[in-house]
């Protein structure tokens, strides 16, 4: 049972109290002319106006003190004042000082518990007040531990991505892994690519890609022009509607690829910017700054392992190819006449080498230097290239070069390196504004019409070469079985 229905039935008990209290009051006041013993009743209506004392208690519970001054008021000092007129006896209006002395107790009484209600609101409002603050300090934290575990979380993300570009040193792969966790660490986006100018190209070509949802005509062959831009200016970009940003202008075809927001991030090689990585969404207004801060973050892991990668594949090139002609060393040739000699036998097919040697080289590389004499190579392997587009062409040593051609006859060969010698014999070489006459001199070897060793291929296509500077040079000269 609450309060307040306690407050209500104890009003209720006084007020009906006071009209009983009211009844004895009126009879006994009836009697006082009918007995011949008055003072039992005067008692008795002393006692009845001593009782009313309930009915101002039960209305201070119930109305407080404003209750307390209408009940006495309207009530108990007009009832005191019947009394007293009609029995006669003043003594009566002694029960005011019964009632002052109530009413003095319940107002002291009512200050004393309205002060200790304020003075416990105070508290409650401090304590409210300590718990709004300890709440908003609570929530300030809890942003902060999650403020916190997310940035540990890519911390860590960007770690691993970092531990797994190192585990690879094909750039091709480097670059679809760090688009792959780009895609990943922002999904808001709906494709990534990355476009890398490797070696000398004009354009920039897509070298990786991955696409979450259906994007336009989305097809993703070469980089756009928010990719240049990136490449151009060397720094980040950030586009939250394509439509709208007044740097760029779309054709009706970049339109057409329905791409609205994106963010993209230079891809640096030895100091340059060699490619982008972006992300592209549908929607407009889809990336943040942070955002693009941790796409910067993923390209700038992902240039260092590309970089290295790139620099780790022209090692390999140097390491195979010779640094003046381009053509592969001996060593490599080498390693491949083994693998094209196991398979010419293995399929029953034929096998031929050239040996080819430049007439009079020395004479040249006397007369014009060093470097006269490189320029003559450099022309000659260019030749080469030229007649034998996809054979196997190699330096061999000095001005001797080597030429490998899989599953070629002996005849067929023979007509090869004739058309060599009479491209090199009608080529107008220059060297510092001057133009030489240069020949060439070939020997033709065959599998299996000469032999069947690897070895003893390149010593019969050797001796024939000697045999074709005996007889004069300018010339092709097949080994005898």
């Amino acid at each position: 049972m609450g309060s307040r229905t306690r407050r209500q039935i104890a009003f209720a008990f006084g007020l009906g109290a006071s009209c009983l209290l009211f009844y004895f009051l009126v009879h006994s006041l009836a009697r006082l002319n009918d007995t011949e013993a008055p003072e039992i009743h005067l008692q008795r209506i002393a006692l009845i106006l001593a009782a009313f004392s309930i009915p101002l208690f039960t209305t201070w519970w119930r109305f407080k003190w404003i209750g307390v001054n209408i009940l006495v008021v309207v009530f108990l000092i007009p009832i005191v004042f019947f009394v007293v007129a009609i029995t006669k006896i003043p003594v009566f209006l002694w029960v005011f000082l019964s009632y002052g002395f109530i009413m003095g107790v319940l107002y002291r009484t009512e200050q004393y518990f309205e002060n200790l209600i304020a003075m416990i609101e105070i508290e409650q409002e401090k304590y409210e007040d300590e718990t709004n603050n300890l709440g908003i300090a609570f929530k300030a934290r809890g942003e902060g531990i999650s403020t916190f575990f997310e940035k540990y979380s890519t911390y860590y993300n960007l770690r691993k991505l970092a531990e797994e570009l190192t585990a690879s040193l094909s750039w091709a792969d480097l670059a679809q892994k760090a688009v792959d966790r780009a895609i990943d660490f922002i999904p808001r986006g709906d494709f990534a690519k990355a476009v890398l100018a490797h070696g000398e190209e004009q354009k920039l070509p897509v070298v990786a890609k991955r696409r979450l949802h259906p994007v336009g005509n989305w097809s993703a062959k070469q980089g756009d022009m928010f990719d240049f831009w990136c490449i151009k200016n060397r720094k980040r970009l950030i586009i939250m509607d394509t439509q709208e940003d007044f740097r760029f202008v779309l054709s009706d075809a970049e339109k057409k690829d329905n791409v609205r927001s994106l963010i993209v991030a230079p891809l640096f090689h030895e100091g340059r910017v060699a490619g982008t990585i972006a992300i592209h969404a549908i929607r407009p207004s889809v990336f943040s700054h942070d955002d693009l801060r941790l796409l910067d973050a993923i390209a700038t892991l992902a240039s260092s392992a590309i970089s290295n990668a790139i620099l780790y594949e022209k090692t390999e090139v140097l390491a195979i190819r010779d640094s003046l002609t381009g053509l592969f060393v001996r060593r490599y040739f080498f390693e491949r006449l083994k693998e094209e000699h196991r398979r010419a036998l293995l399929n029953q097919k034929s096998l031929s080498f050239l040996m080819c040697d430049l007439d009079h080289f020395k004479e040249c590389n006397d007369h014009f230097g060093h470097q006269g004499g490189d320029l003559m190579l450099v022309q000659f392997a260019e030749i080469l290239r030229e007649c034998l587009k996809g054979s196997l062409l190699a330096r061999y040593g000095g001005e001797e070069f080597a030429i490998l051609l899989p599953e070629t006859t002996k005849a067929e060969a023979v007509k090869i390196a004739e058309q060599i010698r009479k491209a090199v014999e009608k080529n107008a070489f220059h060297i510092r504004r001057e133009q030489v006459a240069m020949t060439v001199s070939i020997g033709v070897g065959n599998l299996p019409d000469d032999t069947l060793d690897a070895e003893s291929l390149v010593q019969k296509a050797d001796r024939a070469l000697y045999q074709a500077k005996r007889q004069g040079r300018n010339r092709v000269c097949a080994a005898i079985s």
